[in-house]
This record gives structure tokens, C-alpha cells and sequence, in this order.
């Protein structure tokens, strides 16, 4: 007789739907949207250290994958700003969590420092709202 836990099968179903929804984000798509939101922000640092782009696109994915997780509650007809709400501490650990990568690569300029909290919060937001389109899209079409 095999016992298998509640939290394992919720966790392997989590995981299988994860996996699905990540299968419809392009890698290089994603390093151009991380590019494009800060580049002008921080350019020279994003040309010689290329490896700022990883841990900015991981966030992203992070950013993806909670949208994608609410999107069943868009899908039960809750507003967008409704649920956006409901995961905004979530939301705004991983703008911070990008803004304190990028914070020690700026000049501590207050300008600067205003323009890199915007141009995070906006990034952060778009991908979250794209993974939210594909995680209700994936509901709806009963692909959870």
C-alpha cells in the first residue's frame, strides 16, 4: 500500500502546470524586454556585465509564473486589477528584488534611482500580466 500526501499531488500538479505555461515564453524575447526596460536606465552596466540580464530574466519568470497562477481567478471572473491585489506583496518583493540587483550599479542619483524604481515596477507588472493572460487562457481552455 503506497500513502501519497495531499501537499506532493498538489505540488507535482503545480509543477505540471508551471512546466505547460512556461512552454509559451521565448528565452530571447524575455532578454529583449529586459533590455529594453533598462537599458536606458542602466546602459553602460547592461553592455559590460551581461550578467545582470540573468538574474533580471529569472525575476521575470518568477513575475510570469505568479500572474499564470492567478489567472484562475481572472478566469472566475474577478477584474484584473482585482487579483493584481490580491498578490500585490508578492509582486512588489520581486520589483525589489530587481531594484536592489540594480540599485548598486547606478550613480546614487535621485533621478536615477526614481527612474530604475519605474522602469522595474513597470517590467514587473508586464510580465506578471502576461503570465496572468496565459495562466486565465490556460484555464479557460482547461489546459491547468
Amino acid at each position: 500500500m503506497t500513502v501519497t500526501l495531499l501537499s506532493e499531488k498538489r505540488r507535482e500538479k503545480q509543477w505540471k502546470f508551471e512546466r505547460s505555461v512556461l512552454r509559451s515564453l521565448s528565452l530571447k524575447k524575455l532578454q529583449v524586454n529586459v533590455e529594453e526596460h533598462f537599458k536606458t536606465v542602466v546602459p553602460f552596466h547592461f553592455l559590460s556585465h551581461p550578467f545582470l540580464l540573468d538574474p533580471c530574466m529569472d525575476m521575470a519568470i518568477d513575475a510570469y509564473l505568479l500572474g499564470a497562477e492567478y489567472g484562475k481567478f481572472g478566469y472566475l471572473g474577478e477584474s484584473i486589477a482585482d487579483v493584481k491585489r490580491r498578490c500585490d506583496d508578492d509582486v512588489t518583493e520581486i520589483s525589489h528584488c530587481i531594484f536592489n540587483l540594480l540599485q548598486g550599479w547606478l550613480i546614487e542619483s535621485d533621478y536615477l534611482l526614481d527612474s530604475l524604481q519605474i522602469a522595474t515596477e513597470a517590467f514587473v507588472d508586464h510580465w506578471w500580466t502576461k503570465g496572468f493572460i496565459e495562466g486565465e487562457k490556460r484555464y479557460r481552455l482547461r489546459l491547468h
